[in-house]
C-alpha cells in the first residue's frame, strides 16, 4: 500500500514535471514565438492562459509589448481582441454592425462558407484589421448560431452630433449619452479617433436601429504605440499618410529608407488600404523607422481599355478580362466601381491576390482614352514557355521586349529567364495588347522576384502587434532524461 502511495506520488510530480514543460508556438504574421503554454493572456477582456486558445480558430488580433527594462527572454501578457460582434445589418457588400467588412480566401471562417450566405440579422464574430476608411478586412469570420450579451465595434469615429449625444462609426449609430470615455484626449472622442465600444446586445435589433446600451467606451489605436529604442514587428493597414519616406500604420508613422528592405513590392505599391508586415526599431512612440516592409498578399496592376460592360457596379471589374472583386478597403477615386463606365477608358486597377488566387481591388482610376498600345501588369507569373510566359491567365510575349532587375540594372532574355522563378513577381509597362489572343507584347519588364517564406522564429520580448495565424501547438520539451528543459 504504501509503495503504491509512494509510485502515484513520483507519477504525479513527473505529471507536473511535464505541464511546466509545455511550450505552445504562435504565429503572428511571418514571425513564430515560442511561449509557455502557461503564459497569462487576455482573450476579449477576460484572463486565461495561452493554452486556451488551442481550440479556437486562428485569426484574433493579438499585441503585445514587454516592459520597459525586462531582462530579454521575458514573457509578455499576448492580448487577443475581436473587432466586431453583431448581427450583419447589410448582405452585399458585406456590414457586421454597420462596419463593411472584407471576406476572402484569406479569412479563417467557421459556421458557413460562402460570404454570400449570410443574410441580414446573422449572428457575427469579426476579428480583423481596421483600415482608416473605416471598414475592416477581416482575418476571422465566425457566424454564430444566436446572438449573445454583447455587441462590440471598434473603429473610427466618422461622425459626432453633441446634442444628443451620439456618434457614428461607419453606419452604425450610438447613443453615448452618461457614457464615460477612458483614455480619450479632453475626456471626449472627436472625429477620426478610433474607439472601442462594448454594449449590451439588443434583442430584434435591425439596420438603422441606434445602439443605446453602451456599457464600456474607451480611445484605443489600430496599432499602439512603442516603446523608443524597442524592435517591433507588426501588420497593419496603410493610411492615407504617403509621402517618397513614410507612411502610416493606424498612429504609427512608419519610415524607410534606402536600406529597407521591399517584399512582394515597392514603395510605389503603398496605397491606403494595403496591407503589409513592417519590422524595425522605434525611434519615438510612434514612429518606427523600418527595416523591413512585406505585402502581405501579392499586388496586382493592371492598366488597360475598359468598356461600361467590364464593370459590375459595387461588385467587380474585368482589366482584360480578369475579375477583380470589390473590396471594403477599395479607393475608388473616379466611382468607376462604385457607378460603372459610360464609355470606353483606359483604366487602372491596383489589388492583391488572395491564396486562391482571386483578385481584390485596393484602388481604381481613370488614366484617359483608351489605348491598347500603352498597357501595363503587375502580377506572379503562373506558367513559362519561353519566349512566354502567364501572368493572371494572360500571355505575355517576350520578342521585342526589354529586360531589368529590381535595382532597374538591364538583365539579357538569357539572364531574365535564368532567374525568373514561378510566383515571382513580375512589372510590365508601356506593352501592346492584343484582345482577341489575350497576349501582351514588348514594353518593359521588371523581375521583381520575391519568394514567399516559412515564418522565422521571432523575439517575445519586443513589439508586436498583429494577426494570429497559428495559436500553436503543445510540446513537451525535455534536456536529459524526464527532467524538462527551460522554456525558450
Amino acid at each position: 500500500m504504501r509503495a503504491s502511495v509512494v509510485l502515484a506520488g513520483l507519477f504525479a510530480l513527473a505529471l507536473a514535471g511535464i505541464a511546466t514543460a509545455q511550450i505552445q508556438t504562435l504565429t503572428v504574421g511571418g514571425r513564430t514565438y515560442s511561449l509557455p503554454a502557461a503564459t497569462p493572456v487576455v482573450i476579449d477582456g477576460q484572463p486565461g492562459t495561452l493554452s486556451d486558445l488551442l481550440d479556437r480558430p486562428a485569426g484574433m488580433q493579438v499585441r503585445w509589448q514587454a516592459q520597459a527594462g525586462a531582462v530579454r527572454g521575458a514573457v509578455p501578457t499576448p492580448i487577443f481582441s475581436y473587432t466586431v460582434i453583431g448581427p450583419v445589418t447589410r448582405a452585399v457588400p458585406l456590414e457586421v454592425l454597420g462596419q463593411p467588412v472584407t471576406i476572402t480566401g484569406d479569412t479563417v471562417i467557421e459556421g458557413f462558407t460562402d460570404a454570400g450566405s449570410l443574410t441580414l440579422g446573422a449572428p457575427m464574430i469579426i476579428a480583423g484589421l481596421v483600415d482608416p476608411n473605416g471598414s475592416v478586412y477581416a482575418t476571422l469570420a465566425v457566424r454564430r448560431d444566436a446572438q449573445g450579451n454583447k455587441f462590440l465595434v471598434a473603429g473610427y469615429v466618422t461622425e459626432l452630433v453633441t446634442p444628443q449625444p451620439r456618434l457614428r462609426i461607419g453606419s452604425q449609430w450610438i447613443d453615448t449619452t452618461g457614457i464615460a470615455f477612458a483614455d480619450c484626449t479632453g475626456g471626449l472622442p472627436v472625429a477620426g479617433d478610433y474607439v472601442e465600444l462594448r454594449a449590451d446586445s439588443i434583442a430584434g435589433f435591425v439596420p438603422g436601429d441606434t445602439i443605446d446600451t453602451v456599457a464600456e467606451a474607451r480611445c484605443a489605436s489600430s496599432v499602439p504605440p512603442g516603446t523608443p529604442g524597442a524592435q517591433g514587428f507588426l501588420d497593419g493597414i496603410v493610411g492615407a499618410s504617403i509621402s517618397g519616406a513614410s507612411f502610416e500604420l493606424g498612429a504609427l508613422t512608419i519610415t524607410y529608407s534606402a536600406a529597407t528592405v521591399f517584399e512582394f513590392g515597392g514603395p510605389d505599391e503603398l496605397d491606403p488600404g494595403t496591407e503589409v508586415s513592417v519590422e524595425g526599431t522605434f525611434t519615438d512612440a510612434t514612429t518606427l523607422a523600418a527595416d523591413s516592409v512585406v505585402f502581405v498578399r501579392p499586388p496586382v496592376r493592371f492598366e488597360g481599355p475598359m468598356v461600361p460592360g467590364d464593370v459590375t457596379p459595387g461588385q467587380s471589374l474585368r482589366p482584360f478580362g480578369v475579375t477583380v472583386n470589390y473590396s471594403a478597403q477599395v479607393r475608388d477615386d473616379d466611382g468607376i466601381l462604385a457607378v460603372g463606365l459610360t464609355a470606353p477608358q483606359q483604366v487602372q486597377v491596383r489589388g492583391w491576390l488572395d491564396r486562391n488566387g482571386a483578385a481584390f481591388a485596393a484602388r481604381v482610376r481613370e488614366r484617359g482614352a483608351p489605348d491598347p498600345s500603352d498597357v501595363a501588369l503587375r502580377g506572379p507569373v503562373a506558367a513559362v514557355d519561353r519566349p512566354r510566359f502567364t501572368v493572371q491567365g494572360l500571355g505575355i510575349d517576350t520578342t521585342t521586349a526589354t529586360f531589368s532587375d529590381a535595382d532597374g540594372a538591364a538583365m539579357t532574355a538569357d539572364q531574365f529567364f535564368a532567374a525568373l522563378r514561378l510566383n515571382h513577381v513580375i512589372d510590365l509597362g508601356a506593352a501592346s495588347w492584343n484582345a482577341s489572343t489575350r497576349t501582351f507584347s514588348g514594353g518593359a519588364i521588371t523581375l521583381l522576384g520575391f519568394e514567399h517564406t516559412q515564418p522565422i522564429p521571432g523575439d517575445p520580448g519586443a513589439f508586436v502587434s498583429g494577426t494570429a495565424r497559428s495559436y500553436g501547438v503543445r510540446e513537451l520539451i525535455f534536456a536529459a532524461g524526464f527532467e524538462p528543459a527551460p522554456p525558450r
